[in-house]
């Protein structure tokens, strides 16, 4: 003998309450657990210039310029970097107490300051001065 069972449907029905407290858990889980990056950033308060104690000797103060289009120029004449270099050691070796001043255009690219930069940190030249305009 065979019991005819009858097929019974099977509803299910999710409640979204309990799928709102699930995702609640899984998120504070998710926040407690993680490591967040931590960029490490500097404030920094980049000073004025409106001191004036550098002392300029009148012979020994030599200007090398930046135009905004990365032009070089030292003592009013243009240079490419190679030839730069061997002037400001020639200046240098002159006289070690020489002072040299960098003045660049506002809109002159970082790039170009730092390739100036690079040259007398190449030649060991630590008489280095940056030209500004005073603060009002």
């Amino acid at each position: 003998m065979r019991r005819n069972r009858k097929k019974t449907s099977f509803h299910l029905d999710i409640a979204p309450v309990n799928l709102i407290d699930l995702l609640l858990i899984l998120l504070i889980f998710f926040i407690t657990t993680t490591t967040f990056l931590q960029l490490k950033v500097l404030e920094l308060n980049i000073p004025s210039a409106t001191n004036n104690e550098t002392k300029y000797k009148k012979n020994l103060t030599y200007v090398v310029s930046i135009k905004d289009s990365c032009e070089i120029y030292f003592d009013k004449e243009k240079y490419d970097i190679a030839k730069l270099g061997k002037v400001l050691q020639e200046k240098h070796e002159e006289n070690r107490e020489s002072i040299f001043q960098i003045a660049a255009d506002e809109e002159t690219p970082h790039r170009c300051f730092i390739d100036v930069l690079d040259i007398f940190k190449e030649y060991k030249i630590e008489n280095i001065s940056i030209l500004t305009k005073k603060r009002r």
